[in-house]
């Protein structure tokens, strides 16, 4: 786990500490790097022109080393799909919105040419990395996606496609909204309850019945080490995106009217 996030990161983004010659991955701030009455937004929309998210894009990759081709974007419907991608979808939705993505909510690719590219602002984002069968992944994990397991169905399929062992897995827990700040009703908790019954990844609030704090971040790492991945091997970033909106964007906090973060990750 990361202790002191400042070390890693950069002016666009936080890099996961086991990012090396081999894998080149990110998740961004909000703040635009060149301008300040700008902001990184990964979306289109919040404001932001369709011109202005590509340079977004464009500059984040160019930091990143990778071609702003290579990125790969999908329809993200807060399932537990999980996409398998290659050449053929090389700059899918880079320069158009959700109506020509894939509907999944997680990617997985050996190829190098390749930059899986997740958004988010509050859901959790998480990069996968196997060293050894050189394979990667990016899921969007909602509390739907976290109850349906979608980080399960990552490993799951680069197991099946890669050869990828739980236990080879280096995996990062992005910025999102957390337990300080996600407060959710029965309509969440009781399914929560049921994915995890033995995970304490809900705790009811003092004085307000109904009402619980929710780590989606614990019930993923939970669902990780169950599979085999080493503890020691899951690292977050122990950011919050409603707790630090002024440098993340929270869809909570700022009631709807958040920009997009963004979680890359590419073979090198």
């Amino acid at each position: 786990m990361l202790t002191n996030w400042s070390q890693q990161q950069s002016s666009i983004g936080v890099q996961p500490e086991w990012t090396d010659a081999g894998v080149r991955a990110l998740f961004t701030f909000r703040h635009h790097p060149e301008d300040a009455t700008r902001s990184l937004n990964f979306a289109f929309q919040d404001g932001t022109s369709p011109e202005a998210t590509v340079a977004n894009r464009a500059l984040v990759a160019a930091q990143m080393g990778v071609d702003v081709e290579s990125l790969v974007f999908i329809r993200q419907v807060h399932g537990t799909d999980v996409a398998v991608v290659g050449a053929a979808h090389r700059g899918m939705g880079v320069l158009s919105s959700d109506a020509d993505r894939i509907a999944a909510d997680a990617m997985v690719t050996d190829d190098i040419g390749i930059t899986l590219c997740i958004l988010t602002a509050d859901c959790v984002p998480v990069l996968f990395y196997d060293p050894v069968h050189r394979a990667v992944g990016a899921a969007h994990s909602g509390w739907r996606g976290t109850v349906g397991h979608i980080c399960d169905r990552v490993v799951e399929a680069m197991t099946r496609e890669f050869g990828t062992r739980a236990s080879d897995l280096r995996v990062s827990i992005g910025p999102s909204i957390r337990s300080c700040c996600y407060e959710v009703d029965d309509v969440v908790a009781e399914p929560v309850t049921r994915a995890f019954a033995r995970a304490q990844v809900i705790t009811p609030r003092f004085g307000k019945p109904g009402k619980y704090w929710f780590s989606m971040q614990g019930a993923i790492r939970f669902d990780l080490e169950q599979l085999g991945v080493p503890r020691d091997a899951i690292e977050d970033t122990g950011l919050c995106t409603s707790c630090r909106v002024n440098h993340l964007f929270s869809h909570r906090r700022e009631q709807g009217r958040a920009g997009r973060l963004a979680a890359l990750i590419a073979l090198a």
